[in-house]
């Protein structure tokens, strides 16, 4: 979704007008190319020295020495392409009339203060170069002055689902509109990803999160991102298994912390019409075929044993029946 906002932005669009995915995301990669936008990840090892700029190490073999030189990061030279730095020192030349963006994804994984040092001021929007309130910043490294350019926007992603979103920096939440972003079951009909052979994938999606929301929260629903390779050729049942068995599950395993029994609910399992359909088997076992004497004196004489049923994957009812 980021990418349809990018594109929004740098073709003054709105998002009710770029309902064609394909045309999108090509479109994402020709303003790529172009270097009206960037995309980077956060995390924790993330820097100032990567974001802005940095001391690093040249060897010069020549001379057989080590030098060391003051290195823009990614976000300072995506604002001189921005701003139609044309002196060549970045080797960018930019239109500054024009609007440029900078995509972060996973934005509340990085060290919010570590990273943005006093940018995080600069980025404000009143306080961009050519607005009343510009304000600038001299860089410690090399000494220069600095603004972020008033075509620049940022957009940054998170997961809700993901705890560090409690512990995001107060400084960012200030600097930035939230807009919340749910699973979108009928993107998957615009990508023509939302049916393998008869089963309907849209509204299968669309009940396991019901599920989900009602025995956990709406937090952690599943997002339609999962399930968007399922278009032309690879609409097969084949890559919905691999979905199933190296996605949905595993994550639907952490989120309930094996707790077989309500992923059992999620899934459908509790009322299949054939056992060979569940993905979640339970079966009863008793302590006297497994311990050697009276064990029952000791422990429940009965329990269930439950087990991931990978057949059940390659079947496509049991999909079916998750509904």
């Amino acid at each position: 979704m980021s990418a349809v906002y990018a594109v929004a932005v740098c073709d003054g669009k709105s998002l009710l007008e770029l309902t064609d995915y394909d045309m999108v995301m090509k479109r994402y990669r020709e303003l790529k190319s172009q270097g009206r936008i960037v995309f980077t990840t956060f995390h924790p090892s993330y820097g100032y020295e990567e974001f802005i700029e940095g001391i690093k190490p040249v060897v010069d073999r020549g001379k057989n020495s080590l030098l060391y030189t003051v290195e823009p990061g990614i976000f300072k030279k995506f604002c001189a392409r921005a701003a139609g730095d044309g002196d060549g020192k970045y080797a960018f030349g930019g239109d500054a009339s024009i609007p440029y963006v900078f995509i972060i994804d996973e934005i509340n994984r990085g060290n919010i203060s570590k990273i943005f040092g006093e940018l995080i001021t600069l980025i404000e929007s009143s306080k961009r170069a050519g607005e009343p309130g510009a304000v600038s910043a001299i860089l410690p490294y090399s000494g220069e002055e600095f603004s972020v350019p008033n075509n620049v926007c940022l957009i940054g992603t998170m997961n809700t689902a993901d705890r560090s979103v409690a512990l995001m920096d107060t400084a960012l939440r200030r600097r930035f509109h939230f807009i919340e972003m749910m699973p979108q079951p009928q993107v998957l009909k615009q990508l023509k990803a939302d049916r393998v052979k008869d089963l309907d994938v849209a509204a299968m999606l669309e009940t396991i999160n019901r599920r989900l929301t009602y025995l956990y929260d709406r937090e952690h629903t599943i997002g339609h991102a999962f399930f968007t390779g399922l278009s032309g050729e690879n609409a097969t049942l084949e890559k919905l298994q691999s979905i199933f068995e190296t996605s949905i599950l595993p994550l639907l395993q952490e989120y309930f912390y094996e707790d077989y029994e309500k992923i059992q609910l999620v899934l459908g399992d509790n009322a299949k019409s054939r056992p060979e359909f569940k993905f979640i088997r339970d079966d009863t076992v008793f302590s006297g075929n497994i311990f050697k004497g009276n064990a029952g004196e000791l422990i429940d004489l009965s329990g269930k044993v439950y087990s991931v049923n990978k057949p059940a994957f390659g079947i496509l009812d049991s999909y079916k029946e998750i509904m």
